[in-house]
């Protein structure tokens, strides 16, 4: 079943990863395609639909690398606008990708283990609640749904219903009560080791002319160094765009352009203040 926000929306730009050969994903191509026969068939199935399975680990690696490569670029783009030397560009840039990644990393872990934590703590009483004072409970759902448009008589006769069954009926008060997601059960310290190493796999990507450039046959300009980043960082931070359109049901080249273009923008602004600040007197620091 799809939300009311998705029907205003163009099915053939909505196209979603697909994830592997599931009633899932099967389901989401019908409906990327407006397949209407497709989609009726999928539901009279008898086996349930299957889920993503470690969905926040995607997100973690594809977040993490952006916010990894667009980090280094603007390092990279600021040094040069102040026009100091490469080797200034490698310390700060693998300095910054690896204190920033281990930063995005543990923020990751602590901020889904906080949100698991909570997600318990209210479960807990939620349940509590339920075992001491059930008839509290079902008027609570019951006036919810009365503000969604349904009736008391209908709201009274679906909650009363559910209420019989304890694990449902909670599932139901944490997402519509407390608007907490009660399924989510990634293992939070896969996810911040996820984010810390797609921080600096992609992170270092800007930083590749010049690591280059350190082998004892290679000789680069700087200026090559430098363009060499850009391209390189340009191409990858379209493709991560495109991926996390894919994601997030967004048209995929439009979400890699927009991505690149933020990207640039960011690094474009690094540099005319690491100009600015050249400009007013930083000298070369090697």
């Amino acid at each position: 079943t799809f939300g009311p926000t998705m029907a205003s929306t163009n099915p053939r730009s909505m196209r979603l990863p697909d994830y592997g050969s599931t009633k899932s994903s099967r389901a989401r191509d019908a409906f990327a395609d407006g397949d209407i026969n497709s989609s009726i068939q999928l539901h009279n199935e008898q086996a349930g639909e299957q889920h993503v399975i470690g969905g926040g680990y995607i997100k973690s690696a594809v977040f993490g690398g952006l916010d990894g490569i667009i980090t280094t670029f603007a390092t990279v783009t600021t040094v040069a606008g102040a026009k100091l030397s490469a080797t200034v560009i490698l310390i700060l840039g693998i300095a910054h990708l690896f204190a920033d990644g281990i930063s995005m990393g543990l923020g990751d872990y602590m901020s889904t283990l906080a949100e698991q934590q909570l997600v318990k703590r209210e479960r807990m009483r939620e349940e509590w609640e339920y075992d001491n004072f059930r008839e509290g409970e079902v008027k609570e759902m019951i006036e919810i749904y009365q503000k969604k448009g349904i009736s008391y008589a209908d709201a009274r006769v679906i909650m009363s219903t559910l209420a019989k069954y304890k694990e449902p009926f909670i599932d139901l008060m944490m997402v519509e009560e407390l608007q907490l997601n009660p399924y989510e059960d990634d293992d939070a310290a896969i996810g911040g080791i996820v984010t810390f190493i797609s921080f600096v796999a992609f992170g270092i990507v800007p930083l590749l002319s010049y690591i280059i450039d350190l082998l004892p046959w290679v000789s680069l300009s700087t200026g090559f160094q430098l363009y060499s980043s850009l391209i390189l960082t340009a191409v990858t931070m379209f493709i991560l765009g495109a991926v996390k359109g894919s994601y997030v049901a967004q048209t995929w080249w439009k979400a890699g352009l927009t991505m690149m273009v933020n990207g640039c923008v960011a690094a474009f602004s690094g540099w005319i203040i690491g100009y600015l600040l050249s400009s007013a007197g930083l000298q070369d620091a090697s």
